[in-house]
């Protein structure tokens, strides 16, 4: 988690502490609610979401979006509760097999990440891990687009190749 939570926050420091309040998160979260399934990607969920708010918070400059009406994916999916609308709910359909596949192969793309260049690692995880849009991480790492999609273009390409090596040659299995 501290290797993850440092590809994007220095000092140390603060890398330590987006960690410590995923951690405290999860016990507050595990207080309240029981045990989770899988523990480990719950973590990894609070983690991103605080490394997030604080790239967001330490970079991000005011711009606020309002959204029409029309553009509320949430009025449709969840009731005012927040709870899951009728047949809008996700359904549980992964054997465990498939599942044991899913985690052997998010492992090796975790291995695939962390061999890549500093730089490109943290552009494609803004980008594909947390979520971020293009112009967000551009402000963010103080990058131009060209050099945005130049990273993102690499990172593709070597995580192809890393992923076809280990994975799909079946070298990993």
């Amino acid at each position: 988690m501290l290797r993850f939570a440092q590809l994007h926050l220095q000092p140390r420091d603060e890398a330590e502490d987006a960690v410590q309040e995923a951690l405290l998160a999860a016990l507050h979260a595990l207080a309240d609610r029981g045990e989770q399934q899988d523990p480990r990607r719950y973590l990894f969920g609070i983690l991103k979401h605080k490394v997030t708010d604080r790239l967001r918070q330490k970079y991000r400059q005011q711009a606020w979006v309002s959204l029409d009406e029309g553009d509320d994916l949430d009025a449709v999916l969840f009731d005012q509760r927040d709870h899951w609308v009728g047949s809008a709910a996700p359904a549980a359909w992964r054997t465990p097999e498939a599942q044991l596949e899913n985690d052997q192969f998010f492992a090796v793309v975790d291995l695939c990440i962390e061999a890549l260049p500093p730089k490109p690692a943290r552009v494609f995880s803004m980008k594909e891990l947390l979520d971020c849009e293009a112009d967000e991480v551009c402000a963010v790492l103080r990058i131009s687009k060209a050099d945005y999609w130049q990273c993102m273009s690499r990172a593709r390409k070597q995580l192809q190749l890393c992923l076809t090596q280990r994975w799909f040659e079946g070298v990993a299995r």
